[in-house]
């Protein structure tokens, strides 16, 4: 386990991770850093085999994917609770938020078999606790035991449809929250949906009009 730590880590995603945490202004342990770190090795390796991501650039991984995803605990408050991260991929934004916000529990959707297997690889590597991933599919997660229960749920890169929304509404507790990660002209389309009652978009730094719309059941 150790030297399969050693040749994996890298002191450039660490240094990635550490920027990203410092320009949010987050107040993360050395443990939580590193764990960070840690997914990114792990999704830089695996992404030679497989096709997690389709960015390249460690910079632009750094950014796009780990930033955006911790970005969400400066626009919503992120403590405890259920987290439900709706076809998770590789891991964004739950395994970050899960990081950095350790007291939630989570659970990571996501039906394809090869990003299940890294997704559970990482948690392993990681050492964390409180979090599962199911390879069920939102449809199913909707109709089951997870129905109600969740302090908030997180979808990125999605065409959103009124089933689905349908569906990730019946995942939230009363008061729960939907957080979505999609394009300006998405959100601004959305808002419109009487299904929530939404924040103003929230505009994600670093990005080309991309924001995280916050939203609550209306009933």
């Amino acid at each position: 386990m150790t030297q399969w730590r050693i040749t994996i880590s890298s002191a450039e995603h660490k240094a990635l991770i550490g920027s990203v945490v410092s320009g949010l202004g987050l107040r993360l342990s050395e443990r939580q850093v590193e764990q960070l770190a840690m997914h990114f090795s792990l999704l830089v390796h695996w992404n030679r085999k497989i096709n997690l991501t389709s960015l390249r650039r460690p910079e632009e991984i750094a950014v796009r994917h780990f930033e955006e995803s911790l970005f969400l605990t400066k626009v919503v408050t992120v403590e405890s609770g259920l987290l439900i991260d709706v076809g998770s991929g590789a891991g964004f934004p739950g395994l970050p938020l899960k990081i950095a916000c350790p007291a939630m529990t989570a659970v990571l959707l996501e039906p394809s078999t090869k990003k299940t297997a890294f997704l559970k690889e990482v948690i392993r590597h990681c050492g964390l606790e409180g979090i599962e991933v199911r390879s069920e599919r939102l449809e199913e997660a909707a109709q089951g035991e997870l129905a109600g229960r969740a302090s908030l749920v997180t979808l990125r890169a999605v065409a959103l449809t009124a089933d689905l929304l349908a569906d990730l509404k019946k995942l939230l507790a009363p008061d729960g929250r939907l957080a979505l990660f999609l394009g300006e002209k998405d959100a601004l389309a959305l808002a419109a949906s009487q299904e929530f009652q939404w924040e103003p978009p929230a505009p994600i730094p670093h990005s080309e009009r991309r924001v995280i719309l916050i939203g609550q059941s209306s009933g």
